[in-house]
């Protein structure tokens, strides 16, 4: 089977769940009512996101498994140990964003789960971990040693809360999932992974913008675990050169998380309760939806734009993150 086969029918299995969205009743089996305290979208709207893509990986893995020499065209797995494990946590990770669709768990369950998942992953298979740190400013590589499953774990658990936060109105989540898988493959040159997940986000953002379907935890929780297991490999693999880089990628979703926190401990609240002063809420309180989309997504791009032109990323970093906090100075001014 050629790749091209592989994305055809990837592109019509899509497409017909789009097109038949309504009919199927498993995609309709979570129900994201509004209660115009933290939901205010105005109709019960499934929250289907990760169950499409689980559906994507399953075909995915059994087309590998089929065609056994499609897997060395797989940067991102060296062979089947590796997929059957990765799949098996993407599969785990999905019930657990599911089952807190469906029952609304305490923080600290759903946090406490994450971790005994996320940990099973990486021990199973040392390629998983992150052992150095390098920095494009030092001229220095830091070995992890002992501290690199801690390391790695914090790392892992850090971003799926920082990307679940950040999925807070339409086509964010999925916009800023876009950009970053999009960057993953010009680096890569070629996955068949990457390109089955891009033509997911395209299908999932009509749906998302019609008021359709949102990721929910489901979604949120396999995509950022997804995307934190692509860089890892990348950065191993040493297509992604220093870890600033990686902090770049990560940078608007992980700042405002941190921010988030400190705020809210500093009103002496658990910095994992909801409120409204995440970024895309302040923006929407001031300004359309369409302007905030396209605020978040300059944010996100331009930073994105200079590491891919190898212009100094201590700059970058800093000269981001002044953007963020003066943006925020000014809608709160104002």
């Amino acid at each position: 089977m050629t790749q091209l086969e592989i994305l055809i029918i990837f592109f019509l299995f899509n497409l017909f769940l789009v097109i038949n969205f309504d009919k199927i009743k498993f995609l309709n089996s979570v129900i994201d009512k509004p209660d115009k305290q933290r939901k205010f979208h105005k109709k019960p709207t499934a929250l289907a996101g990760g169950i499409i893509l689980i559906l994507n990986l399953l075909i995915y893995f059994i087309i590998l498994k089929v065609d056994k020499n499609l897997i060395k065209q797989e940067i991102l797995f060296s062979n089947f140990s590796e997929l059957n494990l990765f799949i098996l946590t993407c599969f785990l990770v999905f019930i657990l964003g599911y089952l807190d669709d469906k029952f609304n768990f305490n923080p600290i369950i759903k946090f406490f789960f994450s971790i005994i998942i996320i940990s099973f992953f990486i021990l199973l298979n040392d390629e998983n971990l992150i052992k150095t740190l390098n920095f494009s400013f030092l001229n220095k590589k830091f070995i992890l040693g002992d501290y690199s499953f801690l390391f790695t774990l914090f790392c892992y658990v850090v971003f799926l809360n920082a990307f679940n936060m950040f999925d807070g109105i339409n086509l964010q989540a999925s916009s800023y999932s876009l950009i970053i898988l999009i960057y993953f493959l010009a680096i890569t040159q070629n996955s068949i992974l990457l390109f089955i997940l891009i033509i997911f986000i395209l299908f999932f953002k009509y749906l998302n913008s019609r008021n359709k379907s949102f990721l929910g935890d489901n979604g949120t929780l396999l995509i950022s675990f997804i995307i934190s297991f692509i860089l890892i490999k990348l950065f191993n693999q040493n297509l992604i050169l220093f870890s600033d880089e990686i902090f770049v990628l990560l940078m608007i979703p992980g700042v405002d998380m941190i921010r988030l926190f400190f705020e809210r401990i500093k009103n002496q609240r658990n910095p994992l309760s909801f409120d409204r002063l995440h970024l895309h809420h302040l923006l929407i309180d001031k300004f359309s939806h369409t302007r905030t989309l396209s605020i978040i997504n300059f944010l996100i791009i331009l930073p994105i734009i200079c590491i891919y032109l190898k212009m100094n990323n201590f700059l970058i970093i800093l000269s981001s993150i002044c953007i963020y906090l003066l943006l925020l100075f000014f809608i709160r001014k104002n």
